[in-house]
């Protein structure tokens, strides 16, 4: 665990400081492990996530859970992805796709701290994940999580530390204290593919195609593909941002 004044220091540590952690920590719970896993979505965290792991276990579990909202291109990069460095690539869906998802539970509400975590977010991520590794006898999963992204992750690392245990699975979250930067650093060093979506729509993040759970989506949405914004916001009963200009 780690209170906050340390992870203001980490945050601001040298690259090469942070680089040994993540290492450490990879190398922990590899350790700890009989059948590890790595959750890759085909963000720039996930990918140097991905290429740490694989210099210390060329044939761990990489599982890519499609959603059902993910760009198309983001799809497209994570089987190439697999074939290019011969993954063992597993790709999982949800039992509901993100729409029936919609017409049940309607959109994610802005605030999670009101309305708590979005439905979708349970049914189109946790939920195919825990199965897979239920089924599959899963015991330590790494995740590209990092505390310079939310509060919320700062919480969860504060409280949980880079390697929490539950129950039936070990966390691992090896770049904690890792910043864009020093992603962006990484892959620039190892000459890492990037998924062509940060390329293309000029976005930070990669995550849901359609998410309306954080603040400003509808004027990114509205910019990567207006067609779609229109058929959210009248979905939602809601005016266009042009409306109001």
């Amino acid at each position: 665990m780690f209170n906050y004044e340390e992870i203001k220091r980490l945050l601001k540590a040298p690259y090469e400081e942070k680089l040994e952690l993540a290492n450490r920590c990879i190398a922990e719970v590899l350790q700890q492990s009989k059948k590890p896993c790595v959750a890759f979505s085909g963000g720039k965290n996930s990918l140097v996530l991905l290429h740490l792991v694989l210099q210390q276990k060329k044939d761990i579990i990489v599982l890519f859970n499609n959603t059902t909202n993910e760009f198309p291109e983001t799809v497209k990069y994570v089987r190439e992805l697999g074939k290019q460095w011969n993954l063992n690539l597993c790709e999982v869906r949800p039992k509901m796709t993100f729409w029936q998802v919609v017409e049940k539970f309607g959109f994610p509400h802005i605030s999670r701290y009101q309305y708590g975590e979005p439905r979708c977010c349970v049914i189109l991520k946790k939920a195919p994940a825990e199965r897979f590794y239920r089924r599959n006898g899963i015991d330590a999963v790494f995740t590209g999580i990092s505390t310079s992204e939310s509060r919320v992750r700062r919480v969860h690392i504060a409280h949980n530390g880079m390697i929490y245990k539950s129950k039936t699975t070990i966390r691992g979250y090896p770049l904690a204290f890792f910043t864009d930067e020093d992603t962006w650093r990484y892959i620039r060093e190892h000459d890492l593919p990037v998924n062509p979506v940060y390329e293309k729509y000029k976005v930070k993040r990669i995550g849901c195609m359609v998410c309306t759970n954080y603040f400003g989506w509808e004027e990114e949405l509205e910019r990567i593909n207006p067609r779609l914004y229109k058929f959210v916001m009248e979905k939602m009963g809601r005016e266009l941002l042009t409306t109001y200009i």
